[in-house]
This record gives structure tokens, sequence and C-alpha cells, in this order.
């Protein structure tokens, strides 16, 4: 064998196996609701069935899935709304107050970008329905207390399918139902038109038995582990309503 050959053969097996993606939301529909939902933490209502789910998750950073938790976005001419439903074996929830450090706790978190201008939003639910709103007017930190931030009118019900911060029990996991006013986006021009598209992520803190890491995870393609890359999320496109 030449010699040039005999050092790409040797270089081939040495060489590390491919990185295989795994699955993420690289871009997800918002479908016009035909009446809002009811927040209560069911996702019972008709705007969730006609809605087009959002099920990839994963750690992509590290190249692992992150199966068990399924998202879902609306909207109407008065609000955006979103829906979880998530697997988890042990229920915590840290922060009581708006605008407290929700993600040392189980936690939700959505994240939208409307435009290519700098300024982002972020929103998160706890298991105890607690909610946190910012609206970034460029990549945080903000350089002061998130709970000087003013409020945005976002508000979050919840369902539990376990027990609450007690620990040595299985719990089965929890869902949430979110509502967000379009006043709230007034930083980037309010209301979306139907065909428009925002940069967003869904993403969640998932905690295990007290003194564990979290184990947390992105619908989005992060090559960080860093929930502000706005750079590597999905794609949301805003439709009208389900046809008949």
């Amino acid at each position: 064998m030449p010699r040039t050959l005999a050092i790409l053969a040797v270089a081939a097996v040495l060489a590390p196996a491919a990185f295989a993606e795994p699955p993420t939301t690289r871009t997800a529909a918002c479908r016009r609701a035909a009446e809002p939902p009811k927040l209560d933490g069911k996702l019972d209502d008709a705007c969730w069935k006609d809605a087009r789910p959002i099920t990839d998750f994963a750690a992509f950073w590290l190249g692992e899935s992150r199966p068990g938790t399924k998202a879902m976005l609306a909207w109407d001419d008065d609000a955006l709304y979103y829906a979880g439903e998530m697997d988890d074996a042990e229920l915590r929830a840290f922060g009581t107050a708006r605008n407290d450090y929700l993600w040392e706790g189980d936690v939700f978190e959505l994240f939208l970008k409307p435009s290519d201008a700098p300024a982002y939003y972020e929103f998160q639910a706890n298991p105890r329905a607690v909610v946190f709103e910012v609206a970034f007017p460029k990549r945080a930190p903000l350089g002061h207390p998130f709970r000087d931030e003013p409020e945005l009118g976002h508000r979050a019900a919840v369902a539990l399918r376990g027990t609450l911060d007690k620990s040595g029990d299985v719990d089965e996991g929890w869902s949430v139902e979110g509502r967000i006013p379009w006043t709230a986006f007034a930083l980037t021009g309010g209301r979306p038109k139907v065909g428009d598209s925002w940069r967003f992520a869904v993403c969640r803190y998932d905690y295990g038995a007290e003194g564990t890491k979290p184990v947390i995870m992105s619908s989005a393609p992060l090559t960080k582990a860093n929930f502000h890359q706005y750079e590597d999320y999905g794609v949301l496109r805003f439709e009208g309503p389900k046809a008949p």
C-alpha cells in the first residue's frame, strides 16, 4: 500500500465516530386559536387539540436526546398561549414570588426573539405556578435584579401528577398552561401577523434527588449549555386557524 494511503487508513481508524445529532425542533408552528384556553393546567382545550406538538428536546451540546416533554403554542388577537406536559419522577420547585430564580427547581421556560434586533424575551413557570417574565433589550445580564423588571402580564396555571417537594416518593410529572399578552412584546412591535416568523426555544430544568445536578434540555439545537444562545434557536411560524 502506498505510504499516503496507509496514513489515511490509520487516521480513519483512529478518528472519533461522527457526531450523531439528537433530534431537536428547528421549525415549529403556532396555530391561531378559535378560542383561548382556560388556564387550569389540564391541557384539554380545543386549541391544544388543534396545536402542532413540539416533542423533540435534547442537550444538543452533548449530543444527547431528552425525551419526556411536550410543548404546544397558540395565539389570538389578545395573547400568546403556551402549554407544557412533562414527565418528572421528582417534583421540586424553587421560588415563591414573581421573577425569583425559578431555575433552581423544576421549571418550564420559553424564549422568544421576534426580529434580528438584539431584544428578546424569557418567560418561565414552575410547579407552584410562579412566573418569571423579562424583556431583554440585549443579551443578559441586565445589570440589576430581575425583580426590578416591570410586570408584563404573564400568567400560568399548573396541574401536578405527584407530590411537590416530597423526597422519597415517585412522582409522574406536571403540566402547565400560560398566557402572555401581546403588550409584553411592546419592545419589538407587539403582536405578529399570520405568516410571520420568530426565533424561539422551549427549555426545561428537571431536578432529581436532593444534591444531584439538574437535567437541562431545549427544543433548540443549542451548541452551548446556554439558553440565551439565541443564534441557535428554532423558527416559530405563526399560522391561521386549522382548516375545517
